[in-house]
């Protein structure tokens, strides 16, 4: 907190670093999401999970970003465990 600024300054310094903290926070969360996806497709083609769990993957998030409610399931969903 600098007493220097001005409220309105201060409020604009604000403002900028929530606005680039949700970009940020967006762009981890969609890298995240995207090694997982990748990994998944490893496991498949090891074999180690039955093929089409990344679809079902990629199906269930297309359905949660449509719906504006949160789920509690990771980025991997239940039917991959």
């Amino acid at each position: 907190m600098n007493e220097r600024l001005d409220v309105r300054t201060r409020e604009r310094w604000t403002q900028m670093h929530t606005n680039t903290a949700q970009v940020l926070n967006q762009i981890l969360r969609d890298r995240q999401f995207k090694e997982w996806e990748n990994r998944l497709r490893e496991l498949e083609s090891m074999g180690h999970i039955p093929r089409g769990t990344v679809g079902q993957v990629e199906h269930s998030e297309n359905q949660k970003s449509a719906s504006s409610g949160s789920t509690d399931e990771g980025p991997v969903g239940k039917d991959v465990i």
